[in-house]
């Protein structure tokens, strides 16, 4: 079977047709097939990339770092390739943060090297495929991790669609090289190999906001039932993000993949001690303007979303509230003026997660890995009012509900005990208030509460609490 599958996968990539190219008398992302020669040497080019990639960091891993797992063994790649994949765990390697941040960061390479080379949004997933699928059989001599693979495969592909778009935006805007290659490494390298660059066309950011500012936080984490204190800060922080709407949020008519997508990525930390990193993302699959007037405007449409939060109490493999949502929605975004200067806003997304991961804790576990994954629903609700003399002002609401998977799944690597079931749900707000003070720069404050509460089988019920306050400057486009 595992044969059968390796020649699939290479099948599927050399004989895809590229979905969109790059012209300059229409749109880059229009759907423009090539013929069956003119896909096989991209598609090449796009395998060679993802090879050298996984080769330069599994190399890094080897002989710099020294990691034990590194480098496949005789016996670790019969058995990856003969066995059943299994969804391990990994707890004794992996984190929160490196299975559910770096892995869709890791898959976003994979994703780019097709799309580079022509591939459009849905053949790159292929990609996405060879490359989780070569890492895990030879760059590891653990056991193949199903659930790796997945995060690796299907979160890379909204995070790798925005940072190619992003790429292509850097390039129209005019910024040097080596700062397009921090956004996106695996376009970068392609463009210094070959040449390539994006297609010169109408510029697309709808709103860009960096932020720059600290505050105080606190967060406790304790057992529901006998409310033992296992972890609490109270203290200040530094903290950065930043804010990309992408296309017209109310005004999309269109069946191209992430035409407009809205992406935001903030990091609060004291080091040492505690941290606040979050990453919410949505992009429209499709979407239709039901609604376009003078004075209101609508799209709705199908999304693809990524989101995750690791904050509290700095660890290596977790934090103290983890929560992953790789979701479809259905999206409703809505935009009324009410006069030149005074405009409304809302943003709706509610639907089905997938791939939920949460973390219980590991002195209370045990043996047992504190990561845990599931399925559920989840609702995100966003507006905001503005008025140019009086300012702006935010709120946002999500909601994440976690069943985990049957227990014959959440099986641990030595698959000597079932992980219990149970329900995770989490509670994520945000109210905020910014005012310009120049053209570009505005002041503003945020109140953020975190809240997860989780019940496990044969297990204590846990509460965790988390509040931030943090006052910023921002620079607006």
């Amino acid at each position: 079977m595992k044969k059968i599958l390796t020649v699939l996968i290479c099948a599927i990539i050399l004989f895809a047709k590229p979905q969109y190219v790059f012209s300059q008398d229409r749109a880059w992302d229009l759907r423009e097939d090539r013929g069956f020669r003119a896909s096989v040497v991209p598609g090449l080019i796009a395998g060679g990339e993802i090879l050298l990639k996984n080769a330069l960091l599994l190399s890094f891993n080897t002989w710099v770092v020294g990691f034990h797992w590194s480098m496949a063994t005789a016996e670790s790649l019969q058995r990856n390739l003969t066995w059943p994949w299994r969804w391990s765990w990994e707890h004794d390697v992996d984190g929160f943060i490196v299975n559910n941040f770096m892995h869709p960061y890791q898959g976003a390479f994979y994703f780019n090297a097709a799309r580079a080379n022509g591939f459009g949004f849905y053949q790159s997933f292929f990609f996405n495929v060879f490359g989780s699928y070569t890492w895990e059989v030879f760059c590891e001599n653990h056991i193949a991790s199903l659930n790796d693979a997945i995060t690796t495969t299907i979160g890379a592909m909204a995070l790798g669609e925005i940072l190619f778009r992003l790429y292509a935006e850097a390039y129209l805007a005019g910024v040097p090289a080596p700062l397009r290659f921090l956004i996106n490494p695996m376009a970068g390298f392609h463009s210094l190999v070959t040449g390539w660059a994006p297609a010169k066309t109408q510029r697309s950011i709808y709103e860009f906001r960096f932020r720059l500012g600290g505050g105080f936080g606190q967060t406790d984490y304790s057992i529901w039932s006998g409310q033992e204190l296992l972890f609490s800060f109270r203290g200040p922080f530094a903290s950065t993000g930043i804010s990309i709407v992408y296309g017209n949020p109310f005004q999309q008519h269109t069946r191209v993949p992430f035409r407009h997508f809205e992406f935001d990525l903030s990091l609060g930390m004291t080091p040492l001690r505690f941290m606040d990193l979050r990453l919410l993302s949505d992009g429209y699959l499709f979407s239709f303007s039901p609604v376009y007037t003078e004075r209101s405007a609508m799209s709705t449409g199908l999304s693809l979303h990524l989101d995750a939060v690791s904050m509290g109490e700095i660890s290596i493999h977790d934090s103290t509230i983890n929560q992953f949502s790789s979701a479809l929605n259905w999206t409703v975004k809505y935009r009324h003026q009410f006069s030149p200067a005074t405009v409304f806003r809302t943003r709706l997304h509610a639907g089905f997660t997938f791939l939920g991961v949460s973390s219980y804790h590991r002195p209370v576990m045990g043996n047992y890995p504190p990561k845990n994954y599931g399925y559920g629903f989840n609702s995100k609700l966003f507006f905001d009012f503005e008025n140019r003399r009086l300012g702006r002002f935010e709120a946002n609401a999500l909601f994440y509900a976690k069943r985990t998977f049957p227990p014959a799944m959440n099986r641990n690597i030595a698959g000597s005990q079932d992980y219990p079931q149970g329900n995770v749900l989490w509670l994520f707000t945000d109210q905020t208030y910014s005012r310009l003070i120049t053209e570009r720069m505005s002041l503003g404050i945020r109140n953020s509460l975190a809240f997860e509460r989780g019940r496990f089988e044969g297990f204590p019920d846990t509460r965790k609490f988390g509040h931030t306050l943090k006052t910023f400057v921002a620079w607006n486009l």
